[in-house]
């Protein structure tokens, strides 16, 4: 009778997620950077929630993981960056060891404005990497996985945003180049009231500069 009894609980434990099984469907993934800069992070491709930056040793674990393929993207410099697969394994901590030794895509982004419009809070990000450069000179550069499929955000405050994909085959050097137009005052396009303006210009009351 006792040994039903306790059939019976167990299952109704079972049942009712009496025992959380949770963490047996969640691993973790523990590798090293030979080489760290201010910027140097991981993240999961399929779920950029998991994001870490190395300590200055180069060390990095992403932890609660959910078992299964994933895909590390590893921006390790300037100049090194890519895109490792790993097999997630519930409960386990899977070392991927000493990674980011890899060349990268260079990928120089330009921006051109109207002429007269301040573009100093202009800003580009690549999204899912969690990576974002001043545009405020017009130009910058940022290094990806050698290959893949990024997406590139464009912010300029008063003159509008875009957003461009760049597909990338090797560590070799790509271009994106943003184009935005002269403001017509709508959200987000207000013109120098927002953007200010160029050295040298003012502000004028119909928010364009002269």
């Amino acid at each position: 009778m006792r040994a039903l009894l306790a059939t019976v609980v167990v299952f109704g434990l079972l049942g009712c997620g009496g025992f959380d099984n949770d963490p047996l469907r969640r691993g973790t993934v523990r590798g090293t950077l030979e080489k760290v800069t201010p910027e140097s992070a991981v993240v999961i491709e399929e779920l950029p929630e998991f994001f870490v930056k190395p300590d200055e040793k180069g060390r990095f674990e992403l932890v609660d993981v959910p078992q299964g393929p994933v895909t590390l993207l590893v921006l390790a410099s300037e100049v090194n960056a890519e895109r490792l697969p790993v097999e997630v394994k519930g409960g386990q901590v899977t070392e991927v060891g000493s990674v980011g030794n890899r060349a990268g895509a260079l990928v120089v982004v330009r921006l051109t404005a109207p002429e007269k419009y301040g573009v100093a809070n202009a800003r580009v990000a690549v999204r899912g990497l969690r990576l974002e450069r001043s545009l405020r000179t017009g130009v910058t550069e940022v290094t990806v996985p050698a290959i893949g499929c990024f997406t590139f955000d464009l912010s300029v405050p008063g003159l509008g945003a875009d957003s461009k994909q760049l597909c990338v085959e090797g560590a070799t050097r790509y271009a994106v180049d943003f184009t935005v137009a002269v403001p017509d005052g709508s959200e987000g396009r207000e013109g120098c009231s927002v953007s200010g303006c160029a050295e040298g210009f003012v502000c004028k009351a119909d928010g364009t500069c002269g």
